[in-house]
């Protein structure tokens, strides 16, 4: 009997070690997914702070950061050229009041009716209806008439 009941405590003693083991590999997966958290909150700070200098320091940054802040404006303006690129490839322009897409060759914005350029001649556009102002066609779902800024009802 001393044979199975060493057997038996042998057992127990390796099941409460695995056991114990679980419950530390818990615990340290807790607390390394805390640290995580903490190292993410630590960046995401050096990231406000960097942000906040190079607004704050743009036009005079000190010597160790010019060339950063250089590097920054010209992604800026970088991301600036391919936005316009993006745009003529899609044939549109943006409204200076609203921001909204609007087709190149149009004199007035479709969702605020804002003058878009100066009078010049405007291609006809494809259209489902005619504004009751000016006769000029219209295009489905716009506000106001692209040709002289009538609201559309």
């Amino acid at each position: 009997m001393d044979f199975l009941d060493d057997i038996s405590r042998k057992i127990a003693q390796a099941s409460q070690s695995a056991v114990q083991k679980t419950k530390d590999m818990s615990g340290i997966a807790k607390i390394n997914s805390a640290i995580s958290e903490e190292e993410r909150k630590i960046n995401n700070a050096y990231f406000q702070i960097g942000k906040m200098y190079a607004s704050l320091h743009a036009a005079d940054p000190e010597p160790n950061f010019a060339g950063l802040i250089a590097a920054i404006k010209e992604a800026e303006q970088n991301i600036v050229a391919f936005r316009n690129q993006i745009q003529d490839i899609k044939g549109i322009a943006r409204c200076s009041k609203c921001g909204a897409e609007v087709g190149k060759n149009v004199a007035f914005c479709s969702s605020c009716g804002a003058s878009m350029y100066a009078k010049e001649e405007i291609p006809p556009q494809p259209s489902i209806a005619f504004c009751t102002n000016c006769g000029a066609g219209l295009a489905e779902g716009v506000s106001f008439c692209t040709a002289c800024g009538t609201k559309v009802e």
